[in-house]
């Protein structure tokens, strides 16, 4: 490559010799040459019928609405391209250029041939399918032009990361066999919108969760947030709709056999309740990420709608925010259900006590919704936490009733009581309990002593001194939780 001929002739003879009055070196130019980028630079136009004006493809799909490219090639393409269509065609190509950044390798270098470090996409697709791959690599996306770092292991063609995301397919995958399996044959359209009146607390709140997701992820993929998408939508689909929605509505779609009269017309109407909303939600849930897993949801949604084969999700409507469901305080209120119900289950693993093993569980709070909230949800936390009955007290009724040898956790404005005297060891318990400050304190101690050590603390990576720290947090406080369930035994 050289910049005028007398360049090219002087790297010419460099390289070849000076050549003889017989032979002397002759370069020949061709008249055609341009480079790769140049034919690229015609194509957003080039490959739409130009330059014949009047071609129907180019006056329907020019100029576009977003390039989406890399940053290493912004001038070589892009510039390029806007350049070619401002010269040829009056306007610019496309609206927006969304600029990604670069998939790098595992010990975050950038691929390319000759450093023989690129990962083979079909490998991770044969392996995980293409809806994983390409999820896990959206969900990676922490903001516009921020590099990806994809975990390899290059001897088994595994990644941890697409194998996540291959799980949360599965989920999907399962979710929807589950929902197929007591939907009584019925679609979301021939089982129409659920009577707000029928609502109960269960699916009020995922109703105000849909509605929020919906116009978060709706905003997200407007302004190109792909990665905040994704990340919004796995929340939602794994930890509340099948890990919290489903669970709660499993016993209202399963009725015993032995119901009668009044109160099986009554089961039979919240059944109809709950096929109605976990339809809804899990349809709308595939519409919204089908951008980001477009095969499996296509597959899940013609299974779950009923649809014809030649109806096509990727051409169906973007689903309407239902505004009126929206309910800020009843989604608080509601997450801390959710961490109650987890806290009484850690309690019953510290107490060791077998899961057929029943239990009475007490909540003290003095906030009123969060109480009416538990309240309404009696039904729920039993069966989920296996209680032999559920007390709700305000902090006056719970001092004026005090529970005896409980184990005690406190969660925000929330205090759960688990009564366990006549129901375990408690001799034993306390010895456990013991052996876990003693633990703590040896861990204490060591951490206290190598960040009191100036060789550590002054010349230790920032970070790994920032995690010590952190573990000395963590030891400390679960001393003293240790200590205070000590205490609570007596």
């Amino acid at each position: 490559v050289a910049r005028d001929e007398l360049e090219a002739m002087a790297k010419a003879e460099a390289q070849f010799g000076g050549g003889t009055h017989a032979h002397p070196v002759v370069l020949e130019q061709d008249p055609d040459a341009l480079d790769t980028w140049f034919s690229s630079g015609l194509w957003p136009f080039s490959t739409l019928g130009w330059p014949d004006a009047e071609s129907p493809d180019l006056a329907r799909w020019y100029p576009t609405s977003v390039l989406v490219t890399g940053f290493d090639i912004i001038f070589f393409w892009v510039a390029r391209m806007t350049m070619m269509a401002g010269a040829f065609t009056g306007q610019m190509p496309f609206q927006d250029v969304y600029i990604h950044g670069l998939v790098r390798d595992e010990h975050n270098r950038k691929m390319s041939k000759s450093a023989g470090n690129g990962i083979d996409p079909l490998l991770l697709i044969e392996r995980y399918g293409a809806d994983a791959l390409r999820f896990a690599l959206v969900r990676e996306v922490a903001g516009a032009g921020q590099d990806i770092r994809l975990d390899y292991d290059r001897q088994s063609d595994t990644s941890a990361t697409v194998e996540a995301s291959r799980n949360f397919a599965n989920k999907l995958w399962n979710a929807t066999r589950f929902a197929l399996m007591n939907l009584g044959g019925e679609t979301p359209a021939s089982l129409g919108e659920p009577d707000p009146a029928a609502l109960q607390l269960a699916d009020r709140w995922i109703l105000s969760r849909l509605a929020r997701v919906n116009r978060e992820t709706a905003e997200r993929y407007g302004s190109y947030g792909l990665g905040e998408a994704s990340k919004g939508l796995y929340e939602f689909a794994w930890n509340e709709v099948c890990d919290w929605y489903v669970e709660l509505i499993k016993r209202r779609l399963q009725l015993p056999e032995d119901l009668q009269g009044d109160a099986r017309d009554a089961a039979l109407a919240d059944q109809r309740t709950a096929r109605q909303v976990l339809a809804k939600v899990l349809s709308q849930l595939l519409v919204m990420l089908h951008p980001l897993m477009p095969h499996l949801s296509e597959e899940l949604w013609h299974g779950l709608t009923a649809q014809p084969q030649e109806t096509f999700l990727a051409l169906q409507p973007w689903p309407v925010v239902a505004v009126a469901c929206l309910d800020d305080e009843l989604e608080a209120s509601f997450a801390e259900l959710i961490e109650a119900i987890r806290v009484v289950r850690n309690l019953r693993a510290v107490a060791g006590l077998k899961p057929s093993q029943s239990v009475p569980v007490r909540f003290v709070t003095g906030r009123t919704a969060l109480a009416e909230v538990l309240s309404a949800a009696r039904a729920d936390i039993t069966a989920l936490t296996r209680a032999e009955q559920v007390e709700v007290l305000d902090p006056a009724a719970a001092e004026a009733k005090p529970a005896a040898k409980a184990l005690a956790a406190v969660s925000g404005e929330l205090q759960v009581l688990l009564p366990i005297e006549g129901l375990v060891d408690l001799d034993a318990l306390k010895g456990r309990l013991e052996k876990d400050v003693a633990k703590a304190e040896k861990e204490i101690a060591g951490l206290t002593g190598r960040l009191a050590n100036p060789n550590f603390a002054d010349k230790a990576p920032p970070e790994v001194v920032a995690e010590c720290k952190a573990n000395l947090a963590e030891a400390e406080a679960q001393a003293a939780l240790a200590r205070r369930r000590l205490e609570d035994l007596g």
